[in-house]
């Protein structure tokens, strides 16, 4: 009788480490593509250190670095970046922002010829 318990309660012991094997295997597939989905296809971005002043807030910050994109959006890429479990920020922190590349073209300096 005890040896049957024991087997149950093995059986029963695996098939949950597999439920909770599958569950972490999906969610970091989701977090995954929701990065990826964060950044749109054909559009280049860098990565940016920002350090928190007094007074500033993800919000601010996300206006202030990415002013063509929905705050709401940039402040969820920030936590989600600096693995923020809440918009609490504090004065000197340095916080990993994703921003649009800006290029601009190569100029030649008047005077000059190319070879």
């Amino acid at each position: 009788m005890g040896k049957k318990i024991q087997d149950v309660t093995i059986t029963i012991s695996a098939i949950g480490l597999i439920i909770m094997l599958t569950a972490s295997v999906i969610a970091i597939t989701g977090k995954l593509v929701m990065t990826d989905s964060l950044m749109p296809a054909g559009q280049d971005f860098a990565f940016v250190e920002v350090v928190v002043q007094p007074g500033d807030t993800l919000w601010t910050i996300a206006k202030s670095q990415v002013p063509d994109s929905d705050p709401r959006d940039v402040v969820g890429s920030i936590r989600d970046l600096n693995q923020l479990q809440s918009a609490d920020i504090f004065p000197g922190q340095v916080l990993t922002v994703s921003v649009k590349k800006s290029f601009q073209p190569l100029q030649l300096a008047e005077g000059r010829s190319t070879p």
